[in-house]
């Protein structure tokens, strides 16, 4: 399984191999937002990714991430 986390005003998308990996960096976003008084809008979540779009030449297909 591979698992992301997204920060709206930071990176942005962002992979990871574990779920304690997204967690632990969606918590250091937030961490830096509170440190820094800028906690007005946060938006920063992290998942699980059950699948993903691959495109070859041109044809989109689902593919479940393992």
């Amino acid at each position: 399984m591979k698992y992301f986390t997204y920060d709206h005003e930071g990176d942005g998308f962002e992979y990871h191999n574990t779920e304690e990996e997204a967690k632990s960096y969606a918590e250091q976003c937030l961490d830096f937002y509170l440190q820094n008084d800028n906690h007005d809008f946060v938006d920063i979540c992290w998942g699980e990714i059950k699948e993903s779009v691959y495109s070859n030449d041109a044809v989109l297909e689902l593919k479940e991430v393992k």
